[in-house]
């Protein structure tokens, strides 16, 4: 295949799907979205395998592929693809995260089944997009676009009181947008003056921001911290989470927890840490502080929550705290780490979610005060659920217990005291996730039956397939650490 053949149909896969979509027979939306979503998976493994299964990082970088191609000269902007060692991963997890969203319980999908296909196919071509730019401006747009697909998703398939939750939503999200794109900008702008061609990929800023007096330094790098801090989302700036998670439909949290929150993290990596390295070494210490109480505070919420999906929400949010730990290390290890927990973030969170949509698809429809006693009536959902929150406590032989492990071992040397905090948040993340599953599964029958889990349903054979898929990759690259952690 050829270097722009392999990169551009990254993009208008998706685009053909949710154009397919729209005339595709309502009763089979279900089915094609799933199916349309796996073979995208499978195309986009196996584009990918060259680089994601490399032995060392010099034969992934032989693998690696870029494509330019002209797009606004007036203000530089080029579409600029770049499959490597970092988006690969993320392309990977955006076509895992649709094909679990897609398969996730639902009335298929209620009322406008064409448009929810349609605009979960448009979220994966605005995510990878984004995860395989390396020109900020096309960046940007990738990161934006995805707003329009989770708008109307909450917006139409979610929740009562859910217009409050969309309005927190887009106004905080579109306030780190702005502050990032006045950065971009402002680096444009000082390249012009430099006296240089004006050009927004990411290899021609560098030398630019690098330039930048300390304090022109300072506000550019908090742009974008503050963009990519709020899309984790990082504790202060998480305030918009819990009311959209709970009040969205199924698959729209399962896209927003496992993937969505991964721009933070992607965008850090790929252009935070090259562009204003000095200015984050400037503020590591603070950087790794906000990381630690990010992962203790959340879960301390989540302990304290009552609501299944809030639970789950600010557990992400606990989970994503050691992710960013591990990326502001500012070490090439670190930062590795921080992918590998990435990846075993977005199957175990979405799994989560996934499991509890068979629970009862409604997002309001339950409460963990609410006595229940469903373990004996659906034995392999619990089963299921039993082994995921295993790994989503980080039992050691799975991948986030590796991922966790690594990021902690990176981050010691770095700040000893932000280590031991997070690592207190693991212990929490165990209270929680053991106080949520005794909940759900064990506690006494209730004699309502609303509350007693009318709505619930035991996996079926395809479902079944993909949990345990899903849990074995947990387990294997639990075990396979090298496939993430190649050397320089």
């Amino acid at each position: 295949m050829e270097i722009s053949d392999s990169l551009s149909f990254l993009l208008t896969l998706p685009l053909f799907a949710m154009v397919l979509s729209l005339v595709v027979p309502r009763a089979v939306q279900r089915g094609y979205a799933i199916f349309a979503s796996l073979l995208f998976l499978a195309l986009t493994v196996y584009e990918s395998s060259g680089i994601l299964f490399a032995t060392s990082a010099a034969t992934a970088a032989r693998f690696a592929v870029e494509h330019q191609l002209q797009w606004l000269p007036q203000i530089g902007a080029k579409l600029s693809l770049r499959l490597d060692s970092v988006s690969a991963w993320f392309v990977v997890m955006n076509a895992l995260t649709a094909v679990i969203a897609f398969s996730s319980k639902g009335v298929w999908y209620r009322k406008s089944p064409k448009l929810f296909t349609a605009l979960g196919f448009f979220l994966l071509f605005g995510l990878n997009t984004a995860f395989l730019s390396q020109d900020l401006i096309v960046f940007y747009l990738g990161y934006e676009s995805v707003f329009i697909p989770m708008i109307f998703m909450v917006g139409i398939w979610g929740e009562n009181q859910k217009a409050s939750a969309v309005f927190r939503f887009f106004l905080m999200s579109f306030l780190g947008s702005i502050l990032m794109l006045v950065s971009v900008f402002f680096l444009l702008s000082r390249q012009v003056k430099d006296g240089g061609a004006v050009s927004s990929h990411l290899g021609s800023l560098i030398p630019v921001a690098g330039g930048l007096p300390e304090l022109h330094a300072k506000l550019a790098f908090f742009g974008f911290f503050l963009a990519f801090a709020i899309k984790v989302p990082l504790v202060p700036f998480h305030s918009w989470l819990k009311d959209v998670y709970v009040l969205a439909p199924f698959p729209a949290t399962i896209w927003m927890s496992a993937i969505l929150s991964k721009l933070g993290v992607y965008g850090m990596i790929r252009f935070v840490m090259p562009l204003f390295p000095q200015t984050m070494g400037t503020y590591q210490g603070v950087l790794m502080a906000i990381a630690a109480c990010s992962v203790v505070y959340a879960a301390l919420l989540a302990y304290r929550s009552n609501q299944p999906k809030a639970l789950l929400a600010y557990s992400s949010i606990s989970h994503l705290g050691f992710v960013m730990l591990g990326v502001f290390t500012m070490k090439n290890q670190g930062a590795l780490s921080a992918i590998f927990l990435s990846v075993g973030h977005t199957m175990v969170s979405a799994l989560l979610f996934f499991l509890l949509s068979k629970i009862d698809e409604r997002s309001e429809g339950l409460d963990l005060g609410v006595p229940r006693g469903l373990s004996q009536q659906f034995p392999v959902l619990f089963t299921a659920l039993f082994v995921v929150m295993l790994a989503s406590v980080s039992l050691p032989g799975t991948l986030n217990f590796a991922g966790e492990f690594l990021v902690l071992l990176n981050s010691w040397p770095v700040s000893t005291l932000s280590t031991v905090v997070a690592g207190f948040g693991a212990v929490l993340g165990a209270a929680y996730m053991l106080k949520f599953y005794q909940q759900m599964g064990f506690g006494a029958s209730s004699t309502d039956p609303g509350k007693q889990g009318a709505h619930a349903e035991d996996l079926s054979g395809f479902e079944l397939v993909l949990v345990f898929l899903l849990i074995m990759a947990v387990v294997v690259f639990g075990f396979q650490t090298s496939i993430f952690l190649k050397g320089n």
